[in-house]
């Protein structure tokens, strides 16, 4: 790899069986591709793929999503963890045909290191998040007992308050546990999420920077938005040999939604 690599963070893209099925007035599928192939042109070394992949958990969902990736950049390094909406046993089946999958693990990039949580709460009533104690536990060996690189964490969940009273609701419940863990480590650079559907950034007490991303999909606006671009959207993600990095947020224009705000 160069001195940066760059990541494009792909996320919430509710993917259906049927790539032709509407989801609340969207067409996933077609968002998504939209997305993928404008990605793909920025020549990432990597997809970071942030949970909500399909909407109802199906096998042939993910099983459209392996392909697209498989037809677009086959030996693309793909990371990616679980949302609410997703079956992780189907997810995890079908990421495994492709060759360069991983997932809820740490992986080496570089001078930098990825951890990918699962923050998906099985006894969750509304899609609310929650990381395990054996999730906590797994970060901290990973930030403890490594050498400590740059590191980059992403999860589903947003563990932060982002001003919207329904999204925040839903939210990673133990927060404050995440962040106080890993604000003990100075190597954490930076947590990227997904789930709220829309460009968010924050920083915890100690300057660990919060990102959150568009979907694919539907977009929510945010609290006091003047003005709020409802296009599906990706995250790129250059991370520099020297620890710093830089990020944006890139839209793609496809077909118009016709219905805003919904619950995930």
């Amino acid at each position: 790899m160069s001195n940066s690599i760059l990541l494009v963070q792909i996320t919430d893209s509710h993917l259906l069986a049927q790539k032709t099925a509407q989801l609340r007035g969207y067409h996933p599928w077609q968002s998504f591709n939209a997305v993928l192939q404008q990605a793909l042109r920025c020549r990432p070394d990597g997809l970071l793929l942030t949970g909500d992949l399909a909407d109802q958990g199906e096998a042939a969902a993910y099983g459209h999503l392996v392909d697209a990736i498989a037809d677009g950049a086959a030996q693309l390094p793909t990371y990616w963890l679980p949302g609410n909406h997703d079956c992780l046993d189907n997810l995890e089946q079908m990421f495994q045909t492709l060759p360069c999958s991983q997932g809820l693990k740490a992986v080496d990039l570089g001078a930098w290191r990825l951890i990918l949580l699962n923050s998906v709460f099985p006894q969750a009533k509304f899609g609310e998040g929650y990381l395990s104690a054996p999730q906590l536990q797994r970060l901290r060996f990973y930030l403890t007992h490594d050498s400590p690189k740059p590191t980059l964490i992403a999860l589903h969940h947003h563990p932060q308050a982002v001003g919207i009273d329904w999204v925040d609701q839903i939210q990673l419940q133990n927060g404050d546990q995440f962040c106080s863990l890993i604000e003990q480590f100075s190597h954490v650079k930076l947590v990227v999420f997904g789930h709220i559907h829309h460009e968010f950034q924050a920083q915890t007490t100690n300057g660990i920077r919060l990102y959150g991303c568009p979907s694919t999909c539907s977009q929510v606006t945010p609290a006091a938005a003047e003005l709020h671009d409802e296009r599906p959207g990706f995250r790129l993600l250059w991370l520099n040999e020297d620890g710093s990095y830089r990020t944006e947020v890139r839209r793609v224009s496809c077909v118009p939604a016709s219905v805003k705000d919904h619950a995930f």
